[in-house]
């Protein structure tokens, strides 16, 4: 089996553009790698490819689970994504996984046995704690993992859940699986080629800033007033994404639209540092600053011949 071809990086960052130029190159078909576009209903803000962009190439992974899906996972996503790829392979096409989401790039491409899964009943008896007494289920939650609380904020009502459900189902806390990824990445579940997109700060900020202006004007308010329209509950993970979140905050009176608007691009900023910091741990990625970027683009062409299609 040929190496697969995982494009990743911070959003703004050509990731799509690059995949669909090489994808039609070589033939190859797309793999989405991103936690947001497995949902039906949410196209702009997830800047899923369009009608056209998948017509010049096929692409996987893209509306796979409905919003209030509460039970799709990394583990249902990893599945999904496994049959893809015994697809391409059958029919001899170069898989290219494009993405941003990181955890689900290791999904696919690592052993996650170090992953625990979700326990329902348990997730389910967490959020009424959480709920009756965010206070008091943070500090808990901070008792037993001191790092944990150092990183998460009380508001943060997923992650801190599913923090104090890693260590009642573990004994371990929820911090401590990070320290599994190094060792992770040595169980590789295919072979692959990491190539990695960057560029200038401020460009990238201002790249940000530009996409959310084109999403509003593409029309993600009347998405997100459709999904509340659909009876979807601004609570659901789902509904926790950049930009759905704070426009569903816009539609209950709580900020202006202008003020939602900047908050989602204050969010991207932020969203993008932390990817820069997850896919940064792997020391396989070979990046490609694309301050200027056909000129990047080449040498991404040329690396990607000499690793995955020679």
């Amino acid at each position: 089996m040929k190496p697969l071809l995982l494009i990743v990086g911070p959003t703004a960052c050509h990731k799509s553009e690059t995949a669909l130029r090489l994808a039609e190159r070589w033939g190859g078909e797309i793999l989405s790698v991103d936690s947001v576009a497995v949902y039906r209903g949410m196209d702009i803000g997830s800047a899923k490819p369009t009608a056209q962009e998948r017509q010049r190439v096929p692409h996987h992974l893209i509306d796979i689970a409905d919003p209030d899906d509460t039970d799709f996972s990394v583990a249902a996503f990893q599945q999904a994504a496994d049959a893809a790829l015994k697809d391409l392979e059958d029919r001899r096409v170069q898989p290219i996984l494009v993405g941003g989401s990181g955890l689900y790039c290791d999904a696919v491409l690592e052993d996650m046995g170090y992953a625990l899964p979700a326990d329902k009943a348990l997730r389910s008896r967490l959020e009424a704690e959480y709920d009756a007494d965010p206070g008091a289920f943070f500090a808990q939650m901070a008792k037993d993992d001191g790092p944990s609380g150092q990183k998460l904020h009380i508001n943060d009502r997923k992650r801190v859940v599913r923090a104090r459900e890693v260590f009642l189902l573990s004994g371990k806390p929820f911090s401590s699986f990070n320290r599994a990824y190094m060792a992770a990445q040595r169980q590789d579940r295919y072979p692959a080629v990491r190539v990695g997109l960057i560029m200038p700060r401020e460009q990238l900020y201002a790249r940000i800033d530009q996409r959310v202006d084109s999403m509003m004007a593409q029309g993600l308010l009347d998405e997100v007033a459709e999904l509340a329209a659909r009876g979807y509950d601004r609570q659901l993970p789902a509904m926790q994404a950049i930009g759905y979140a704070q426009l569903f905050a816009y539609l209950a009176g709580e900020v202006s639209l202008d003020a939602a608007v900047e908050a989602i691009k204050r969010a991207t900023r932020q969203f993008a540092k932390r990817q820069l910091t997850w896919f940064r741990r792997d020391e396989r990625v070979r990046w490609f600053d694309c301050e200027h970027y056909e000129e990047a683009y080449r040498g991404i062409e040329r690396y990607a011949k000499e690793t995955v299609y020679s």
